[in-house]
């Protein structure tokens, strides 16, 4: 999802670029002022991207404009801005694990904004800072896709690293609630589910025993009535030759995302799609409240299928049909996000802030 995100606001920008792998590394962002190198970061097969400009003036074909998301990619945006004597202009995706004046451009989600916020109000208001309601996600559609006319769904499950510091950590009894909440809807419909690449073993252990091994076998449901096992696929990003996030939620009809995985919601958000949220009602403080920003903006919703543990909360006053996947909301339509004004509102936004570093 890196790589999408920092490909599609570089095409944004209107700059020849190129891609540049980078490795991983374990060393703080401080630590490379004085031990590495941009030979010794980059190397021939990386774990990250990370995105330069090629229109450069400067010595040695280093870079004008430098875009990275990630904090593997981080150490090479410093070195890129320090070898060049501050004259590479730098942008990061998210909060750097640095400090926020070392980079030039910073492109914040509203999580990010509530997050600065919650360390004090003045850190929120960066003269080098812009900031989006969700996550640049790289993905766009101009409005919401609609339900297959066939009546056959393509449900989308992802699960993330099994932590967001904002406020979640995925737990034993999140798996399972997310395991019989699938085996509630899912019936013959194909469901494909994608494991983070990030995802702890701990967590991966917990997805394989309480989540793939309970849809991959026949039910009884409370009712008596026998189910066969899920129609399940499994894309696991720790792995190679896999199908790009992109490609997968593009062409589900549902997606429901672990409280813990932003990036998935920021795609599936953007891609127009529906998008419920399990383990929401487990989220704490920031998250917790960013959460309820998109769920009031009709962008996200709890994943409460239809007879299910939370059927109960289903308002006596709701008329029409009722959302399946979220029993506790009517079917009204879903909002629409405009993705690619973000990307092209922060492509201004670089652009303006280049121009004026470098006049």
């Amino acid at each position: 999802m890196d790589s999408l995100r920092t490909t599609r606001l570089a095409q944004a920008l209107g700059i020849p670029y190129e891609i540049k792998q980078v490795s991983r590394s374990w060393l703080p962002p401080a630590a490379h002022k004085q031990l590495a190198s941009l030979w010794s970061i980059f190397q021939s097969k990386g774990s990250s991207t990370l995105h330069f400009t090629k229109d450069s003036d400067i010595d040695d074909g280093l870079p004008c404009l430098a875009i990275a998301s990630s904090e593997e990619t981080l150490p090479a945006l410093l070195e890129i801005k320090r070898q060049t004597r501050d004259q590479a202009t730098t942008v990061f995706l998210g909060l750097p694990n640095t400090k926020l004046s070392a980079i030039d451009v910073l492109v914040l989600s509203r999580l990010d904004q509530m997050r600065l916020r919650f360390l004090g109000p003045a850190r929120a208001n960066l003269e080098n800072a812009i900031s989006t309601l969700i996550p640049l996600s790289g993905a766009t559609s101009t409005k919401p896709s609609a339900i297959s006319t066939n009546g056959r769904r393509e449900i989308a499950v992802c699960v993330g690293s099994g932590v967001e510091p904002s406020g979640f950590q995925l737990l034993g009894e999140d798996i399972d609630m997310l395991a019989s909440g699938l085996l509630q809807v899912a019936g013959a419909d194909p469901v494909r589910l994608l494991l983070s690449d990030r995802m702890h073993k701990s967590v991966r252990f917990m997805v394989e025993t309480r989540l793939i091994s309970r849809l991959a076998m026949p039910f009884v449901d409370s009712q008596g009535s026998s189910h066969k096992a899920a129609n399940l696929q499994v894309i696991d990003y720790s792995k190679p030759d896999q199908p790009s996030p992109e490609t997968v939620l593009a062409s589900a009809t549902h997606i429901i995302a672990t409280a813990d995985d932003v990036p998935s919601v920021a795609l599936g958000v953007s891609l127009g799609k529906p998008v419920y949220i399990s383990g929401e009602e487990r989220t704490q403080r920031i998250l917790r409240n960013y959460y309820r920003v998109l769920d009031t903006d009709n962008l996200v919703r709890r994943f409460y299928p239809k007879g299910s543990q939370y059927s109960y909360m289903l308002a006596a006053d709701i008329t029409g049909q009722v959302d399946e996947f979220s029993a506790i909301r009517d079917h009204e339509p879903w909002a629409a996000y405009d993705a690619q004004k973000d990307i092209d509102s922060v492509a201004a936004f670089i652009h303006q802030r280049h121009d004026l570093l470098n006049s």
